[in-house]
Formats: C-alpha cells, structure tokens, sequence
C-alpha cells in the first residue's frame, strides 16, 4: 500500500512539472516592442546594426521562459513591423 501512494506522489508530481513547462507565455509585447525599438533604423535604412539593437535582441533571447514566449514575440514582432512604413524584411531577418 505504501508503494501505491508513493507512485501516486510521484504522478502528482511529474504532472505538476509538464504543467509548468507549458505555462503561458511571460514575455509582453511591449517588452518586446521596447527591446527591439532600436533595430528599426536598420530595419528602415540600413547601414550598421546598433549596439543597442544588439543589446535587445540579446535580452529577447534571454528572457524566454518557453514555446508561448517565442510565438508570442514573433507575432508581436509581425504585428507591430507591419506598421513601420519602409520597413526592408530582409533586413530585418538579418538581425539576431
């Protein structure tokens, strides 16, 4: 009997853990819109990618918590570049 509740902790548990794995996404689009504003003068005009630019992709990155924060940005990122006039998407895809 003890071993039976032992497995069921075990379960419990282990569903507990893929269940935080697969939280929602942590990343806001206005975090996201504040980290990449710098890359839009490339995006737009090209030249040299700034360090700022840099600096936030860097912190994008970094700040993914799992698969929702990734797709949450990238529509994020999708959304607000469509309404950046001039905008150059190979440019864009470029950075990173």
């Amino acid at each position: 009997m003890g071993v039976t509740k032992m497995t069921l902790v075990a379960i419990i548990m282990a569903c507990m853990v893929i269940i935080g794995s697969h939280a929602e996404a942590t990343v806001t689009c206005e975090q996201v819109t504040i980290w990449l504003t710098p890359c839009i003068p490339y995006a737009v005009l090209g030249g040299n990618v700034s360090s700022l630019c840099c600096q936030g992709v860097h912190s994008l990155n970094a700040a993914y918590k799992n698969g929702d924060d990734r797709r949450g940005s990238c529509q994020c990122v999708k959304d607000r570049a469509a309404l950046i006039p001039g905008i150059d998407y190979n440019r864009v895809n470029e950075i990173g």
